[in-house]
């Protein structure tokens, strides 16, 4: 009886399996520098590798150091129980125009993050399937396993990996063998060449950029070609000075491309340029069959072909001061919307949905058979800058973002909240919430956190502009709701899209045994360039400016301590940046509704801080018994540095 009930003969019909999966190996070793020479050249291994041993694999280059001299050149790989080839410790290996097939684990595997100036180039990977004895990635393997950016990945084809083509995994510093290695720290070194890779029936992505990439030098991958994937063309999970040029998606699974944040202070190495997206290819662009193993079960492969759910799942920008650009692109045959902000908004460990309200940005945008621009999940979920007016069609060219006074067009998720006679609902953005486009508007993410009263935590927060003469207290995410919800995941707080020039009333949605006021708060507007001015009005119940030994009773930390953008604005001239305030006021503000959800008092008008004086942070007004007052805060951007 056997022990191990497999096939007799591979899916060739030629190639004898091992019943143990048990098979020869050839391991290149030698310590030092051009201390071997190895040159393989037009010959085939097959059912070779051993399953259950870490290194066993079929072609090993082990710990050599430098090979100059050395070479693996069109060589076929097929059938193998662990691998097809593996660079451990490697330099300057040239591996050329090689076929693996059928392979175990990681095909071609850059293993400890050390292995630099190797050339990976014109290989062919197909059918790469899990293994459960290796790596714990290697349960979700990939063609090509790249571990650090320090070489040239050229013109490869990754084809039906159960999970990935091309895999792009840089460590915080150097693993396995090599973790004692000075100074390599893979998560910052720069892609040195990665150019003219395709991945194609794949069962979740083309290409993954997984997990954290924040290079110290500008690094692009150029030149991909993905298409037919299980679930997305290509993914970036967290990246810092990383763009995208050149890149083609055709009919992946449900969408083109998806990250989930960015982490960069300037808006210029980040990007999607010069690309071509199509969703259902017509007659015009003919593809065979294609099948991809895509559910997480490894089920069997399953034929592939649109229609998509949609394009560009955009990142949030984890810090103020920079972000993505999408420039020159192209979207054809899409009938799901094109682009979506906040792609890890509402999943698991990731913000909720109802955080968002980051900028992208646009220009020289084409939409062919393409109706669908954008979708808004709720109505502060992204704003998308048009620099050009290809975006909205405003044809508005703006030099705002480069010390101008031409502002762009926005698009945006339509709302109540939206300044009114900006903004108009467009027809680029029919589902979700619908969007709006806005023109000579300027939005930014405002985020509002309360920490005391403690019980407020949690709290809906209620917003108007002033010019609205009541109050709709639904929380739900949709366009007539005034109230937003806390977000208890990523950025606790509330968050909504601001228009700069703008005042809002705000206050906290209570139970009216809960009324009081609020006694420690923060708020930040992320990207406040200079000059631009935000106005934030609360009611207090019981505003004492005071006490009878005139102390002052009421005072805000606006950033002591904080990690916030650098172009917020305290009094720096106090220590403790703490604001004391000023209950005179020049300016009023007329206000539709005149008072809040509670309290009573100051109907018509409310103070706002003189807009020519940038010491004047705060404007109040008490009420005329001197218990209660409505209070605003100015926020305005910094001043360009000399």
């Amino acid at each position: 009886e056997r022990l191990c009930p497999l096939a007799d003969y591979a899916d060739d019909g030629v190639t004898r399996l091992s019943c143990n999966q048990f098979g020869g190996q050839m391991f290149f070793h030698s310590p030092g520098h051009e201390s071997l020479v190895v040159r393989l050249s037009n010959f085939e291994i097959r059912n070779a590798g051993q399953a259950f041993r870490l290194g066993r694999y079929a072609i090993h280059w082990h710990m050599i150091g430098n090979v100059r001299e050395s070479f693996q050149r069109n060589v076929s790989v097929h059938h193998s129980w662990n691998r097809g080839t593996a660079i451990h410790g490697t330099n300057y290996l040239r591996m050329q125009h090689c076929v693996l097939y059928s392979n175990m684990g990681h095909t071609v595997f850059i293993e400890d993050g050390v292995e630099e100036f190797n050339r990976v180039e014109g290989n062919l990977g197909i059918k790469t399937m899990p293994s459960m004895n290796l790596l714990n990635t290697d349960q979700t393997p990939a063609v090509f396993w790249i571990v650090t950016g320090k070489n040239y990945i050229l013109n490869n084809h990754a084809v039906a990996s159960r999970r990935y083509g091309l895999w792009f995994r840089p460590e915080i510093s150097a693993t396995g063998t090599s973790v004692n290695t000075p100074d390599v720290h893979p998560i910052n070194i720069p892609v040195l060449e990665f150019d003219g890779n395709v991945g194609h029936s794949n069962g979740k992505y083309g290409l993954r950029v997984f997990d954290i990439y924040l290079p110290n030098e500008p690094s692009v991958f150029r030149n991909t070609f993905v298409w037919r994937n299980g679930k997305v063309g290509w993914t970036a999970t967290v990246i810092g000075r990383v763009a995208f040029d050149n890149m083609v998606s055709v009919d992946n699974g449900f969408h083109v491309f998806e990250s989930r944040s960015t982490n960069l202070d300037n808006w210029n190495d980040c990007y999607i340029s010069n690309s071509l997206f199509v969703d259902k290819p017509d007659v015009a662009l003919p593809l065979g069959e294609s099948f991809a193993a895509f559910k997480d079960s490894f089920g069997a492969f399953e034929e592939m072909g649109g229609p998509m759910e949609g394009g560009l799942l955009l990142p949030w920008n984890e810090d103020a001061g920079g972000g993505m650009v999408v420039e020159n692109v192209t979207f054809v045959n899409f009938q799901g919307a094109c682009i979506r902000g906040c792609a890890h908004c509402g999943r698991g460990g990731s913000p909720v949905l109802g955080d968002g309200a980051f900028e992208t940005r646009f220009a020289g945008m084409k939409f062919v058979n393409s109706p669908e621009r954008a979708l808004f999940r709720h109505p502060n979920e992204a704003s998308l800058y048009d620099m050009d007016g290809t975006l909205t069609d405003t044809g508005v060219k703006e030099d705002y973002t480069k010390g101008g006074n031409v502002r762009g067009s926005t698009m945006v998720g339509w709302s109540i909240l939206l300044p009114a006679g900006n903004c108009t609902q467009t027809s680029f953005s029919t589902t979700g919430t619908g969007g709006a486009i806005c023109q000579d508007t300027i939005f930014r993410r405002m985020w509002y956190i309360i920490e005391e009263p403690a019980g407020w935590i949690g709290k809906a927060l209620c917003v108007r502009r002033p010019d609205q003469s009541s109050m709709n207290t639904c929380q739900t995410l949709q366009p007539e709701c005034n109230c937003l919800p806390y977000l208890r995941a990523g950025w606790k707080g509330n968050v909504w899209l601001a228009a700069e020039g703008a005042r809002y009333n705000v206050q906290m949605d209570l139970l009216p045994q809960e009324e009081a006021d609020p006694e420690k708060w923060k708020i930040n507007v992320w990207d406040v360039s200079p000059m631009e001015d935000f106005y934030f009005t609360q009611r207090f119940l019981q505003w004492d400016t005071a006490d009878r030994f005139n102390r002052p009773l009421y005072w805000t930390n606006v950033g002591g301590g904080e990690r916030l953008p650098v172009n917020w604005i305290y009094n720096e001239s106090d220590p403790n940046n703490l604001l004391t305030v000023d209950t005179t006021y020049a300016y009023t503000s007329y206000d539709a509704l005149g008072t809040y959800l509670n309290g009573t008092g100051m109907p018509g008008r409310v103070p706002i801080p003189a807009p020519d004086s940038t010491s004047r942070n705060w404007a109040v007004k008490e009420d005329a018994d001197g218990n209660g007052a409505m209070h605003t805060m100015h926020v305005r951007g910094p001043l360009a540095q000399e």
